[in-house]
């Protein structure tokens, strides 16, 4: 009777009660531990401020939770609580910066060309080109120290008061191999990709016997 009356379980009744003859009380015995700082209801508040605005940092979630009238919760605080809702601190993958125009186009060439059959792909040229440095690297990079261990020479990466220098290299390929590395002196722009670049494919094309023409609308 009291579980339908209060709306319990049958089980939760008699644990109630042999609970309040062993103690005297219903109540919770102290726990081990401090209890959360922050509560549920602040834990969905900062889950919303990071996903609302992913670049935001740590410190500057938690002046605004101060700031919104709660409690003062440090960095390192916030840092634990995204991590138990399941975000973590990484650095953003890098691509590039693309319109809406630039993606419709994108989009409306891959389904375009999906159909195409071997024969057409056959008399198609794929090219890139690319930095690479003579020092050292653009990359990020990472070093594992103990304390005080900051400037050991293993610890270290050097640096060049000229930046070590780099150099572009151009390369195509089609069905019919790998075409030469070309070396591009300056900075690639539309004038060296539509003027230079086919001159220098020529002898690599006529070297592979493809029948590619320089420059065509197959040439991407």
């Amino acid at each position: 009777k009291i579980a339908i009356t209060l709306k319990l379980s049958c089980s939760t009744v008699p644990k109630t009660m042999q609970w309040f003859n062993r103690i005297g009380s219903t109540q919770n015995r102290p726990r081990h531990g401090r209890p959360k700082k922050l509560s549920a209801r602040a834990q969905r508040h900062i889950q919303r401020l990071c996903l609302g605005n992913r670049r935001m940092n740590a410190a500057s979630i938690a002046a605004e939770v101060e700031g919104m009238g709660g409690q003062p919760v440090s960095a390192q605080t916030i840092h634990r609580t995204l991590h138990q809702i399941g975000l973590q601190g990484c650095r953003p993958r890098r691509k590039p910066l693309l319109k809406m125009t630039h993606k419709k186009a994108r989009k409306q060439f891959a389904e375009d060309k999906q159909t195409e059959d071997m024969d057409y792909w056959n008399h198609v040229l794929l090219s890139d080109e690319t930095k690479i440095n003579l020092f050292g690297s653009d990359g990020v990079k990472c070093v594992w120290w103990q304390p005080g261990e900051e400037y050991k020479d293993k610890c270290v990466f050097p640096t060049v008061k000229h930046g070590g220098g780099n150099v572009m290299v151009w390369g195509c390929m089609s069905d019919a191999g790998i075409g030469e590395l070309q070396f591009i002196e300056g900075t690639m722009n539309a004038n060296i990709q539509s003027h230079r670049l086919p001159m220098l494919k020529c002898p690599t094309l006529q070297q592979k016997k493809t029948c590619l023409q320089p420059g065509s609308k197959n040439d991407f």
